[in-house]
């Protein structure tokens, strides 16, 4: 058992619950989430620096399990800040002041591209988290109102009855992983329009969702949208649109938009011709390519073509000399060389000297 540290912004004689946690999580969070992010206020109010999770659970009826997964949903959401020792267990925990000034700021604020894609204070899952839940906690999830619509919806969505794993890895979207209901909705909804209705596919996205903090609809919809107009066009012109990208190839894309500023269609076509060159989707040809694009001031299919006309016009012009132009020469062999082929092993070295992967 594991003393956990507690930080408090302030100490009072009365136990003091911020408005703001009430408007925003009060609704939405789970029942026992919200009676231990209380009980916690109420140890604080009382004096007590330190607690343990085993106290916790023997004061509300609970597990230890619980309450762990319960802390690691509030920091999730910045309701607190964990820290953790070698062992990976929880040593202190750190309260929001919720002040009223910073929360009214960030709601006057427009919600921008970059940050509504941003971790929530970095914080990683870790999969070996990943609860099993027995009968009694299946039933008792399920009899919620929050989950019963969410199996209900699935089920439509996917087409067919989920079955007991199925429902295992629903109910953890939202205890384990933190997503909203409405934002798991919108995942499902978003995974079976791209026709897949695997469970085990859904998880791996809705994984992917909870580590980089998309926990609203505005960030989901925001995703969604940049992946079905972007990454999932760039996926499916390498042959690999059955895939989720890779940490690595959104950094790339987000790249070739936002530092490039190149268009859509203008990546499109540097993927159709790495796959027609190389036929591997390698993502530093693709780059090599679009890096050169946008040095050349690239902005359309017509530029594109001007410089292709350029490139050729300058490797007709590079024919051999005649015997002629030579004559002191006329024992020597002369080469001809195919200057197209030439860049295309200048940029496979360029690939095998970079350690990046696709």
């Amino acid at each position: 058992m594991h003393t956990i540290n507690l930080y408090p912004q302030a100490t009072y004689p009365f136990t003091l619950v911020p408005n703001t946690f009430i408007d925003t999580y009060l609704s939405k969070s789970n029942g026992d989430f919200v009676k231990i992010y209380l009980l916690l206020l109420r140890s604080m109010s009382k004096g007590m620096h330190t607690i343990t999770t085993a106290f916790i659970a023997d004061d509300l009826h609970l597990t230890e399990t619980d309450v762990k997964r319960a802390l690691k949903y509030w920091a999730l959401h910045n309701v607190i800040a964990l820290t953790y020792d070698d062992t990976g267990e929880i040593t202190s925990i750190a309260f929001d002041d919720f002040k009223e000034e910073n929360k009214q700021q960030e709601v006057s604020k427009p919600l921008h591209k970059e940050v509504a894609l941003t971790k929530q204070k970095d914080v990683k899952l870790n999969l070996s988290t990943k609860p099993q839940y027995n009968m009694l906690e299946v039933d008792s999830f399920i009899g919620q109102q929050g989950y019963k619509q969410l199996i209900y919806i699935t089920q439509k969505y996917l087409g067919k009855m989920l079955t007991q794993q199925d429902i295992n890895t629903l109910i953890g979207f939202n205890d384990w992983l933190g997503l909203p209901f409405e934002v798991i909705e919108l995942l499902i909804e978003y995974c079976v329009s791209n026709n897949h209705r695997n469970m085990s596919y859904i998880e791996k996205v809705a994984i992917s969702w909870a580590d980089e903090g998309i926990n609203t609809v505005a960030k989901a919809t925001y995703r969604i949208e940049t992946f079905n107009s972007h990454y999932f066009k760039v996926m499916k012109a390498l042959g690999i649109g059955d895939r989720q990208p890779t940490p690595k190839q959104i950094e790339y894309m987000k790249k070739w938009t936002d530092q490039y500023g190149l268009s859509v269609d203008i990546i499109l076509e540097a993927c159709h011709r790495t796959m027609e060159t190389i036929h591997q989707p390698q993502f530093t040809y693709i780059d090599a390519i679009l890096k050169n694009w946008q040095k050349n001031k690239v902005q359309s299919k017509q530029d594109i073509e001007k410089l292709d006309a350029i490139h050729h016009k300058k490797s007709d012009t590079k024919q051999p000399t005649t015997k002629d132009q030579t004559s002191k020469f006329v024992n020597y062999d002369q080469r001809t060389y195919n200057f197209d082929e030439l860049e295309k092993k200048a940029m496979e070295l360029l690939i095998k000297e970079t350690n990046s992967t696709y």
